[in-house]
């Protein structure tokens, strides 16, 4: 490939994972030259498109990393480390904060124009409910992954007189190659369904393609540096409506029955599962999230300064979820 001098280019890290692809494939629909960049080992399943960019290092390389950043114009970075798959606190911290960190020093040397970190609503912590929270409500993470945001949300906002920085705190997101909420399809299709406590918990979610999109917005957006911003479809939802959707989508003629299953036996089961079994689906460190009721967050703030629009409802997105799994083997 020849580089495009005239084209402004975007590195997005994380880049082989679930929303890190998608970035990737916004960025190109805006017409921007895209490059990711991916650890050695990491799988390149969803980035063989002609038009990409790829770099493969490790994040304690600087050197390579800084000659990187001399190649791109803006960055996205997506990488890090989930509640599903962290091991501990330790690692939360190291990949969400140590890494962004290292990442955006290296950014101020080398005169990237934005940076735009992809963060989480646990950064914020559970609304106080029942109205939608915002962006101005105090935060209170509740977990060592949400924790491990807020800290690096702090770090970069510290730096935005050397570096201009968006932060974007998503909600659950769902859409083509997930795997994370994947497991909620799967447990969909039984005559039983586990909700998690004895307490309804109201939550926020969004289509991969509306987040990849809102992180490309907020690349040239006319904002003031360290601006976060909540990035949801503006529903609220249940678990038990979310399921719903689910079992719509997949078709199923009657509803499963709903089961609460109480915390201290959820946590077990989550510790038993992530610490034992090393199956990484519900941690115990994403148990104390769903120990807050209230994750309804509002999109206005992004809608009026980003410019940007969730276009993908969720019985439509859904819908077009479960044909992928299908047709990829997933669900079967």
């Amino acid at each position: 490939m020849v580089e495009n001098m005239n084209r402004d280019k975007v590195l997005v890290t994380g880049a082989s994972g679930f929303l890190g692809s998608h970035v990737c494939e916004a960025c190109n629909e805006a017409g921007y030259e895209v490059h990711a960049l991916v650890r050695p080992s990491s799988s390149l399943q969803w980035l063989n498109q002609d038009w990409l960019y790829v770099h493969k290092s490790g994040y304690e390389n600087l050197q390579a990393i800084a000659e990187i950043l001399t190649k791109v114009d803006y960055v996205i970075h997506c990488a890090g480390v989930m509640a599903t798959t962290s091991r501990n606190e330790a690692d939360a911290r190291e990949t969400n904060l140590g890494i962004t960190r290292r990442l955006a020093e290296e950014s101020v040397k080398a005169g990237i124009k934005r940076f735009v970190f992809t963060s989480s609503l646990a950064a914020g912590g559970p609304g106080q409910g029942p109205e939608a929270r915002t962006e101005d409500d105090p935060d209170n993470p509740v977990s060592d992954y949400g924790r491990s945001k807020k800290e690096a949300e702090q770090m970069l906002s510290s730096m935005s007189g050397r570096l201009s920085t968006v932060i974007l705190r998503y909600s659950m997101i769902y859409g083509p190659r997930d795997r994370n909420i994947f497991s909620f399809f799967k447990r969909a299709r039984g005559r039983f369904i586990p909700l998690t406590g004895k307490r309804t918990i109201y939550t926020s979610i969004v289509h991969v393609m509306d987040a990849a999109r809102a992180a490309v917005c907020a690349l040239v957006a006319k904002i003031q540096p360290g601006s976060v911003y909540q990035i949801t479809d503006g529903v609220q939802y249940t678990m038990d409506s979310i399921y719903g959707f689910i079992e719509d989508s997949l078709g199923k003629k009657e509803r499963g029955r709903r089961i609460r299953i109480p915390m201290r036996l959820v946590t077990l089961i989550a510790w038993f599962n992530h610490d034992i079994l090393k199956i990484r689906d519900v941690s115990p460190d994403q148990v104390r999230q769903f120990k807050g009721l209230y994750w309804f967050a509002t999109p206005a703030k992004a809608r009026r300064e980003l410019g940007w629009e969730p276009e993908i409802d969720i019985v439509k997105g859904m819908s077009e979820v479960v044909k992928w799994y299908h047709k990829h083997g997933w669900l079967t």
